[in-house]
């Protein structure tokens, strides 16, 4: 069965079991695969399973995926820096959350990199993320999400320093009623300015070593299907990622 006739059920109805067999039988058209995969992340998303959130999928194209190691040592020691000088500004529940885990022993990270669009303005960057399964519940996720973006300059080009910073922090414990917690400020008004400043730099570095490292690189057939994953639609002058 190539598609769909007019006659069938809007796909849009499907529960998210019947949408999860029809894409894993793969003998639909891309086009469908891909409606399916959208809708089926939709679906997801509005209950608050996996990993994924609003911000790291609205108006973002995420281009690469790279796997973080727990013997990244000087990775997540500077984004602990970072963390640590932002303290002030993190609610003490969410700090206690925080230190758990980065103790955590199954935490996994991921770096990935994006494009983003923001109204007219146009960025491009990349988030650190630190995660982990919920104990007593293997379809949801904690997460902690660091970003950092360059803004791109009306000539279309990034100058390579750090201009947004937005950290999420959010355990399923408040995401399950939707709440977490967000700091957005500009690099030069944050007073981990010069910490983020190194964490970029330091980051950039990896991903240039990383790059062509197999085992670096994250991968799922999924990806090929859903919106937000895909090739850049602008590659700015003077790109850290290139």
């Amino acid at each position: 069965m190539l598609a769909l006739d007019e006659k069938s059920l809007d796909i849009g109805e499907l529960s998210m079991n019947t949408l999860t067999r029809e894409i894993g039988l793969a003998d639909r058209p891309n086009w469908l695969l891909s409606k399916m995969m959208n809708l089926l992340e939709s679906k997801r998303q509005s209950m608050g399973l996996g990993w994924s959130r609003p911000w790291n999928k609205v108006g973002l194209t995420v281009f690469r995926t790279h796997v973080n190691e727990v013997t990244d040592e000087d990775y997540y020691r500077a984004l602990w820096q970072v963390l640590v000088a932002m303290r002030q500004d993190i609610p003490p529940e969410y700090w206690a959350f925080v230190e758990e885990i980065f103790r955590d022993p199954k935490q996994m990270g991921f770096t990935f990199y994006h494009n983003r669009a923001d109204g007219d303005a146009q960025y491009e960057g990349l988030t650190i993320s630190i995660g982990r399964v919920v104990q007593d519940d293997k379809r949801r996720r904690d997460r902690l999400d660091l970003i950092l973006e360059d803004r791109r300059d009306a000539d279309g080009a990034v100058d390579g320093i750090v201009d947004r910073v937005r950290l999420y922090i959010c355990p399923w414990s408040s995401y399950h009623t939707r709440d977490y917690h967000l700091t957005d400020t500009a690099c030069a008004d944050s007073k981990a300015a010069s910490c983020l400043i190194a964490l970029h730099k330091l980051a950039v570095s990896r991903y240039h070593g990383w790059k062509m490292l197999e085992d670096r690189q994250w991968k799922h057939w999924s990806a090929q299907y859903i919106d937000y994953f895909g090739h850049r639609s602008f590659i700015p002058v003077g790109s850290s990622f290139t």
